[in-house]
C-alpha cells in the first residue's frame, strides 16, 4: 500500500464523522418537505398520468427506451418511476424520499470525488457542506419531475470519479466503468453532454504526468483518443434530445435573437446566478424575463468583461482555480439558449455546475482566513460572518422545501416574487379548480391572460371554466382562440368536440376527434370519445375497432380495456366484457373514479350476463 494511499485512509477516518453530520443535517433540513403532493407542474406527466410506469412490461420498457417522452430523451428516468410506481403506486412520499436519498449519494459521490484534486481538507468539506444543504438545490431534491437532474449528476459525478483513477492509474476497469456512468447519465438528463469538456479540462489544469524523465503539462497532456467513446455517446445523444425537444414544439427561445446573443448575455446570466447562490433571497420555481440581451445594453457588457478578466487572471494565477471556473461556465452551457430554449434560467440548471462556485469559493475565504490568523479579530468576525451565512442558507432551505409541498404553496410563492408570471396565475387556477374553486379559478385564468393575453393554455383553462359554468358559447370562442395561435392544438380540438355535442351537433363534434387524433395519434381522451359517441349513435361495432385501437397504443392504460367492455355489453357479450372490465380494473387505482365507474359496469353486466343464462335455461 502506497504512502499517498495511507495518508488518503487516514484523512477519510477523521472526516467520517464530519461527512456522516453533513448527510444528517441534510435529511433533516429536507423533512419540511413532508408530507408531499404531487405538483401539477410536470408530475401528472410524468408521474400521475403516465401509463409507461404502471409495468415493466416489455412494450413499456420499448417504449421508454426506443422513444422521446413529454419532449425529453430520458429512458433511466422513466424506469425510476416505474420503480418507484411497483413500491408505492401514487403515494408521492415515495417518490419524493427517492429524490432525497439521491441528493444525499450525490452528496456523498461528490465528497469522494474531491478528495482525488489538490484540494485541502477544508475545502472539500465546505465544498461538499454547501453543495447538500444550499436551497438553490431545493427544486432538483423536491420537484419529483426533476429526478433527471439528480440522476445526471449522480452517474456523472461516478464517471468522473472513475475518469480520474484511469488517469493516475491507467486502468482499463475504471475506464469502461467511467464510460458506462457517462452513458447513464446523460440517458438520465442531456444536460451532462459537456462532460468530455470537462474531462479535457481537467487534463489541462490538473492532470500532470511523467513521461520518462520529463514532465508532461498543459496541451501536451490532453488523451483526445481517450474522449472519442465519450464523444460518440455525447454526440447520440444529442441529436435525440434535440430531435426529443424539436418534435414536441419545445424548441423556441426567450429572445429570439440567435446562439451569438445568447453568448454575448453569458456574462449578465453568469452575474444573475452568482447573486442567487450568494444571497438566495429571490430563489423562484420560474423566472419570467423581463428585458432580452441587446449589444447595445451596457449591463451586458459590463459582466460579460468582468467574467472574462476573472477568467484571465484565474489562468495566468492557478489552473486550478480556472478549472473550476470552467466546471461551473461548462454546465451551464446546455442552457445558456444557445439551442432554442423557452426558460431563460432555472434553479436547477445549478445543480452541477455550482460545485466549481463553491470549491473556489471555499479556496478564496479559507486563504484569507488562514492570512488573517495574526488578526484574531479580523477572523473572528470573518468566520462569524460565514457561520451566519451558512444558517441563513439552511433556513432558506428549510423554508425551500415547505414551498414545494404542494402546488398551492409552490404557485404563492412564485407569485409573491411576480405578480406578473402568467405561468404562475395559471397553474394556481388549475389548483383551484381541482379543488372545487371555480369562481378564484376563474379568477386566475383571467389574471394570466391580463399577462399575456394570447397563453393559450390559460385560454384552455379558460374554456373548461366558461364549460364548467354552463356558457358553452363563451367556452367555445375561447377554444377558437387558442386554434388561432396553435392551429394544431390537440387537447384544443377534442375539446371543441366535446363542446359541440353539448350543443348536439355529433357531425362536428365527430369531425374534431378524429382531428385531434390526426394531429396527434396518441391522445387518449379523443380516442375515448370516439367510441362513446359511435356507442351513443348506435355503432358498438365501429366503436369496438376504436377501442381495441386504444388498447395496442396504450396496453397498460385501463380506459382500452374500460372501453372494450362497453362495447361488448353493448353486443350483450357480458362474459367478454366482464373480462374487459377486469383487465381495466387491473390498471386502475383502488378508490379513484374510473376504478367506482368501472366496478358500477361490472356489477350491471353480472346481472345482465345471470339474466341472459336464466332466460336460456327457461
Amino acid at each position: 500500500m502506497s504512502l499517498e494511499t495511507i495518508k488518503r485512509k487516514a484523512a477519510f477516518h477523521k472526516d467520517f464523522w464530519i461527512l456522516f453530520a453533513i448527510l444528517g443535517v441534510t435529511f433533516v433540513l429536507y423533512l419540511n418537505s413532508f408530507p408531499k403532493e404531487f405538483t401539477n407542474w410536470d408530475d401528472p406527466e410524468y408521474v400521475v398520468t403516465n401509463s409507461l410506469i404502471r409495468s415493466f412490461s416489455f412494450q413499456n420498457l420499448n417504449r421508454m427506451i426506443a422513444a422521446p417522452y413529454f419532449a425529453n430523451y430520458a429512458p433511466l428516468t422513466l424506469i425510476s418511476y416505474a420503480l418507484d410506481y411497483h413500491f408505492w403506486k401514487l403515494n408521492p412520499l415515495g417518490y419524493q424520499l427517492h429524490n432525497l436519498l439521491l441528493h444525499l449519494a450525490c452528496t456523498l459521490v461528490l465528497y469522494f470525488l474531491l478528495r482525488r484534486f489538490n484540494l485541502t481538507r477544508g475545502v472539500i468539506i465546505a465544498s461538499t457542506l454547501l453543495f447538500a444543504i444550499h436551497p438553490i438545490n431545493v427544486e432538483s431534491v423536491s420537484w419529483i419531475s426533476e429526478r433527471k437532474n439528480l440522476l445526471a449528476a449522480f452517474f456523472f459525478l461516478l464517471s468522473f470519479h472513475s475518469y480520474i483513477c484511469y488517469r493516475e492509474v491507467q486502468s482499463r476497469v475504471y475506464y469502461l466503468s467511467s464510460i458506462l456512468f457517462f452513458l447513464l447519465s446523460i440517458i438520465s438528463k442531456a444536460s451532462t453532454l459537456v462532460a468530455p469538456m470537462v474531462f479535457l479540462a481537467y487534463d489541462y489544469c490538473y492532470n500532470n504526468v511523467k513521461r520518462g524523465q520529463e514532465r508532461v503539462e498543459g496541451i501536451r497532456n490532453l488523451r483526445l483518443f481517450d474522449k472519442l467513446p465519450y464523444i460518440v455517446f455525447a454526440e447520440i445523444l444529442t441529436f435525440m434530445s434535440i430531435h426529443a425537444a424539436g418534435k414536441a414544439t419545445a424548441l423556441h427561445s426567450y429572445h429570439e435573437g440567435g446562439p451569438l446573443l445568447s453568448l454575448f448575455g453569458s456574462g449578465h446570466l453568469f452575474k444573475e446566478y452568482l447573486s442567487l447562490i450568494l444571497w438566495p433571497v429571490n430563489l423562484s420555481a420560474l423566472y419570467i424575463p423581463r428585458t432580452a440581451p441587446s449589444f447595445g445594453n451596457v449591463h451586458y457588457w459590463i459582466p460579460l468583461l468582468i467574467f472574462l478578466t476573472a477568467s484571465g487572471l484565474f489562468l495566468a494565477k492557478s489552473k486550478n482555480l480556472f478549472f473550476w471556473l470552467t466546471f461551473f461556465v461548462f454546465f451551464l452551457i446546455p442552457v445558456m439558449n444557445l439551442i432554442p430554449l423557452p426558460v431563460m434560467m432555472a434553479d436547477r440548471y445549478l445543480y452541477i455546475s455550482e460545485i466549481g462556485v463553491w470549491v473556489i469559493l471555499s479556496t478564496l475565504v479559507l486563504r484569507i482566513v488562514k492570512g488573517l490568523r495574526p488578526w484574531k479579530l479580523a477572523r473572528g468576525t470573518i468566520l462569524g460572518l460565514v457561520g451566519c451565512w451558512l444558517l441563513i442558507l439552511m433556513v432558506y432551505t428549510i423554508e425551500g422545501t415547505k414551498v414545494w409541498r404542494n402546488s398551492y404553496n409552490l404557485w404563492t410563492n412564485v407569485l409573491n416574487k411576480d405578480f406578473y408570471n402568467e405561468v404562475a396565475h395559471h397553474n394556481l387556477g388549475l389548483w383551484c379548480y381541482d379543488h372545487k374553486q371555480f369562481n378564484r379559478a376563474g379568477l386566475e385564468f383571467r389574471l394570466s391572460l391580463g399577462c399575456h393575453k394570447d397563453y393559450h393554455l390559460a385560454l384552455l383553462s379558460l374554456a373548461n371554466y366558461y364549460a364548467e359554468k354552463g356558457q358553452v358559447d363563451l367556452a367555445i370562442a375561447q377554444l377558437y382562440r387558442v386554434l388561432d395561435t396553435h392551429p394544431d392544438h390537440d387537447v384544443a380540438i377534442n375539446n371543441l368536440g366535446t363542446l359541440m355535442i353539448r350543443k348536439g351537433d355529433v357531425r362536428r363534434a365527430l369531425f374534431f376527434f378524429f382531428r385531434a387524433t390526426y394531429v396527434n395519434p396518441h391522445n387518449i381522451h379523443a380516442l375515448n370519445n370516439i367510441v362513446v359517441l359511435y356507442l351513443k349513435t348506435g355503432k358498438p361495432d365501429v366503436a369496438m375497432e376504436y377501442a381495441q385501437d386504444m388498447i395496442r397504443k396504450f396496453p397498460e392504460a385501463p380506459d382500452g380495456y374500460f372501453k372494450l367492455g362497453l362495447c361488448l355489453a353493448a353486443r350483450e357479450s357480458f362474459s367478454e366484457a366482464l373480462d374487459a372490465y377486469e383487465e381495466a380494473s387491473k390498471r386502475t387505482e383502488p378508490g379513484s373514479e374510473l376504478r367506482k365507474q368501472i366496478d358500477t359496469d361490472m356489477a350491471e353486466a353480472r346481472q345482465k350476463l345471470v339474466l341472459k343464462q336464466a332466460e336460456r335455461s327457461l
